[in-house]
């Protein structure tokens, strides 16, 4: 459910601090009327393998708060197209939103159930399951993902992500540096995997300095130096988006203090802030970077420019914002968002940046 109202969490001291927004696009969530819903009905009775009018029926008894008429009416859809990926997943965002954890995981599991075979499917669960914060389950399913034949780097860069957050720090360090050292690998996926390999050398070079082992540590301080990181590795200010469709585009903006809107086709700001790449063929990652974040709001935003060849009408992924980093306070976000339609936005954060003194 889209909100606004969650505490602000501060990081490097309190000079910079977050406040997490919306999870789905303000208004998504609107009512809709009993005259919209009949015209809708009769949009299904006109051509019941029409699957945009089953997908606008199920989401207007969504928005109607109609939520046993909905189930019904994904069932009904199922029942005439038992593979459509999207009726499968929106059974379980149905049952999930009545309350029913356990048919909401069996609806989910479906997916891969229908096409074990089938690496955007087990993506697709995997996707569901980070949202719901069981990163060890997705973790599995972006592993299925590579066993079925995926060479995709994104998939790569993604598995390296999840193992880095659920502290398999070596794995997560082995799995960027091969991103990296592939030749096929775009350069698009290429340099975000050089961005979040420097965050792993950086943590690994503090816990040598600590321990008093400066070979290590600068070993360790000349390896990130030779990943030729633009604007370095400490910065105020870095953003990451990634996405579960494939073949669909989706973007990352970024609002300065300045009311400067950071994206595609303005990628550097007047502060130093840049964007990298504009990923149009699914999944990300895409990531910004604010080195001196200047004094006032950030608003980081997500939108869903084309949905291109895509099984699913539909996006969801996650914004991960670093505040501070490369220092000892540095801190991460991770916030989950979900897009329903084409041109959709969605604010997923304000970040708040106090002036030095």
């Amino acid at each position: 459910m889209a909100s606004a109202s969650r505490p602000a969490t501060a990081a490097e001291g309190s000079r910079l601090s977050l406040a997490p927004a919306e999870t789905e696009p303000a208004g998504s969530r609107s009512e809709i009327n009993e005259a919209e819903l009949v015209v809708l009905r009769a949009a299904v009775t006109k051509d019941p393998k029409d699957r945009a009018a089953r997908f606008a029926l199920v989401r207007g008894l969504q928005r109607a708060k109609k939520l046993d008429e909905a189930l019904t009416a994904a069932k009904d859809w199922r029942a005439v197209d038992a593979y459509n990926l999207v009726v499968v997943r929106l059974l379980g965002d149905l049952y999930a939103e009545l309350g029913d954890r356990p048919k909401a995981r069996r609806a989910y599991s479906a997916v891969v159930e229908l096409l074990p075979k089938d690496a955007s499917a087990h993506r697709a669960l995997a996707s569901v399951l980070k949202q719901s914060g069981d990163l060890k389950a997705a973790y599995d399913r972006l592993q299925a993902a590579a066993a079925n034949g995926s060479k995709d780097r994104r998939l790569a860069f993604e598995l390296a992500d999840v193992a880095a957050r659920l502290g398999q720090v070596d794995e997560a360090r082995t799995r960027f540096e091969a991103i990296i050292d592939d030749p096929e690998t775009a350069e698009a996926v290429r340099y975000p995997a050089k961005q979040r390999l420097a965050q792993i050398y950086q943590q690994l070079e503090r816990v040598a300095k600590t321990a008093g082992k400066s070979d290590d540590a600068g070993n360790l301080a000349k390896s990130i130096k030779e990943l030729q990181l633009k604007g370095g590795t400490e910065n105020d200010i870095k953003v990451y988006l990634t996405w579960d469709t494939d073949h669909s585009d989706v973007d990352l903006w970024v609002t300065n203090p300045a009311g400067e809107k950071v994206f595609y086709s303005h990628r550097n700001g007047k502060f130093g802030e840049a964007l990298f790449d504009d990923v149009t063929t699914g999944y990300g990652p895409e990531s910004f970077t604010a080195p001196k974040a200047a004094p006032g709001e950030y608003v980081v935003q997500v939108n869903y420019f084309g949905r291109g060849r895509s099984n699913f009408s539909e996006a969801r992924g996650e914004v991960v914002v670093v505040l501070g980093e490369g220092k000892p306070e540095e801190k991460k976000f991770v916030l989950p968002y979900r897009l329903f339609d084409e041109k959709q936005t969605v604010t997923v954060a304000r970040i708040q940046v106090k002036g030095t003194k």
